[in-house]
């Protein structure tokens, strides 16, 4: 057994082939804090205090397929209306929201390199 433990995400590195269009996505389509753009990176967060994840685009010129790679779960309080958001803004809807055993309302959406993202609100 291990001598250490993980006590947290920190950061999720998110591979893309074109660094504007992908801030475009998740700063206005999926509306995550910019936190700053440098060297073909751009950082994102997500919650607050303790709970803050850093997302982090990393231009690359292939990103690995969806199949290959790990897909992430956002929380919101309204999976229609996030859904309807990401539609206007031209979002490519993989799985409209439906209702699962587990207790939650899901839809799946994909970003522009084609990489999954669930979106998921509690239904209790």
């Amino acid at each position: 057994m291990a001598d250490f433990k993980i006590e947290k995400i920190n950061t999720i590195i998110i591979p893309v082939k074109d660094l504007d269009k992908s801030i475009d996505f998740y700063k206005n389509t999926l509306n995550l804090t910019e936190d700053s753009v440098e060297n073909g990176m751009a950082y994102f967060s997500v919650g607050k205090g303790e709970s803050k994840i850093n997302v982090m685009l990393h231009i690359i010129d292939k990103p690995e397929p969806v199949e290959k790679g790990i897909v992430f779960e956002l929380i919101t309080d309204d999976v229609d209306s996030a859904v309807e958001s990401i539609k206007n803004a031209g979002g490519e809807i993989v799985q409209e929201p439906v209702d699962r055993e587990w207790g939650v309302k899901e839809a799946v959406i994909a970003d522009p390199d084609g990489y999954r993202i669930w979106i998921d609100q509690p239904l209790s």
